[in-house]
């Protein structure tokens, strides 16, 4: 393995996942690098059948073809390569060229998650239409957006629903909290989950934290309607946006995960190069896909109920009938975040 591929990895590795689990190992050999999911990274129930991970894999393949030509190659993508292994994601061929920096390539280390509110500023025409035209990076995918503040709320409303459902779940509260990191020293150990900094809680709420992760502590709590209490408020986060956008794809198979994260890192990068920040609110969407697939064992009745209800609201805030919602994000003028997720380095095998 080159020193080239190395760096190329160390910095495509700079990518979104679930709970910041980041699932993914690479193997090298020659001139191909193999992409390969690690499940037992995230088996809770926002990842059925690896979805969000696949997502995530996905942003990881469009870091890897815009860091690329830096080192002097040029990336060919083919997902799946191996039919009797799903765990292998992507095979990578890179292939010498010219030696240029892609625009977005300084800006791989430069995105992160901002929960903070956003400043009440329009974004453009022009500007919504440059992004929602990145979506041709992939074939069969589409991105819109909606800035309408009725429809902003009712997306913002159906997002928070992962909220509500998370502090009364049992299984989703311990996962969450497992992978709540509560100071800088247990972030840079650990390296994986959440630094409770980038949650941009404010102090009140970050010493309730330290209550809430107690579950009998919790379930007590939302008796008196504490679960709801925290789903208005990030509702309300949530809608303080100047848009909020929608990754869309034909079709919900295997490949339409990983292209829907292609081009969600695409506009995040996109975003933060012109300055704006963006947050995903997902947790409901990969819940209703668990749902679509007939799995509702982890929910009791009343949560699949508003969970298949939230996923209504946001195809219809959208405008989609057939074609499937994989991503919502939010986005906006929010300034700096208060802290950042680290990443682990890359696990590299050379073959």
């Amino acid at each position: 393995m080159t020193d080239a591929i190395r760096k190329i990895l160390e910095i495509a590795v700079h990518a979104p996942s679930g709970e910041n689990t980041q699932p993914w190992r690479f193997a090298a050999k020659g001139n191909q690098i193999y992409q390969y999911n690690i499940p037992e990274r995230d088996n809770s129930l926002y990842n059925f059948d690896q979805k969000g991970s696949l997502t995530a894999h996905g942003t990881v393949i469009e870091n890897i073809v815009i860091a690329s030509p830096k080192f002097g190659y040029k990336a060919s993508v083919t997902l799946f390569p191996d039919r009797n292994n799903q765990n292998l994601i992507a095979m990578l061929t890179l292939y010498p060229t010219t030696e240029q920096e892609d625009p977005l390539y300084s800006y791989i280390l430069k995105r992160n998650t901002n929960r903070k509110p956003y400043k009440p500023i329009s974004l453009t025409k022009e500007q919504l239409d440059y992004l929602a035209n990145l979506s041709k990076i992939v074939s069969n995918g589409e991105i819109r957006f909606v800035s309408d503040p009725q429809k902003m709320q009712i997306i913002a409303e159906a997002g928070s629903i992962n909220e509500r459902v998370m502090f009364n779940n049992r299984l989703l509260h311990g996962f969450f909290f497992s992978h709540l990191n509560w100071t800088q020293e247990e972030e840079e150990t650990k390296r994986t989950g959440f630094y409770i900094k980038t949650l941009e809680l404010p102090p009140p709420a970050q010493i309730g934290m330290k209550l809430f992760k107690y579950w009998p502590v919790m379930k007590s709590l939302n008796f008196l309607g504490l679960s709801k209490l925290i789903a208005m408020g990030n509702a309300k986060t949530y809608a303080s946006s100047s848009a909020m956008g929608a990754v869309i794809m034909q079709n919900e198979n295997l490949g339409d995960f990983v292209n829907a994260g292609r081009i969600l890192q695409r506009i995040w990068l996109e975003a933060t190069k012109m300055g704006l920040s963006m947050q995903p609110i997902t947790g409901v969407l990969f819940f209703a896909q668990k749902l679509k697939a007939g799995g509702a064992d982890g929910f009791a009745n009343y949560q699949v109920s508003l969970i298949q209800g939230a996923y209504k609201k946001i195809k219809e805030a959208y405008g989609i009938n057939e074609k499937k919602v994989i991503v919502v994000f939010r986005m906006g003028y929010g300034g700096d975040p208060s802290a950042h997720s680290l990443k682990l380095p890359p696990t590299i095998i050379e073959e």
